[in-house]
């Protein structure tokens, strides 16, 4: 099974918006040496919205795909630290992490066409 592309990517975003300080002054991890003042990434108020609702729709996730989410993308020493922690294997983990895909782009495709009525105004929420 395939991992899907764009779902990884966001996931990448979240890690970096979670690590860091959910939003607040990231630290910016492709920056090389200890350059203090470039060292740092400033959210604007639409990656803030994309991580949070990113952070919304890990936590919908069942317990065991939950977890994995959070460790692979999250947790030090990579993915042979992950299979020992979470005492599975690296094929589990990669059937796990397909099945995280397939959930989250469900929540976020449902939560792209979300309307709401708001007095006698119809929102299509994007």
């Amino acid at each position: 099974m395939q991992r899907i592309n764009y779902i990884d990517g966001r996931l990448i975003e979240w890690a970096e918006w979670r690590v860091g300080g959910s939003g607040y002054r990231g630290i910016d991890f492709e920056s090389e040496g200890n350059e203090t003042p470039r060292a740092f990434v400033d959210y604007t108020a639409d990656q803030d919205q994309a991580c949070m609702e990113m952070d919304l729709a890990i936590a919908s996730l069942p317990p065991e795909l939950k977890k994995t989410v959070v460790a692979v993308y999250t947790w030090e020493g990579g993915l042979m630290m992950v299979t020992h922690r979470l005492r599975v294997t690296r094929a589990t983990i990669h059937r796990r992490l397909c099945q995280a895909d397939l959930r989250l782009d469900d929540y976020l495709a449902g939560r792209r066409f979300v309307v709401r009525e708001i007095g006698k105004e119809i929102v299509v929420l994007d």
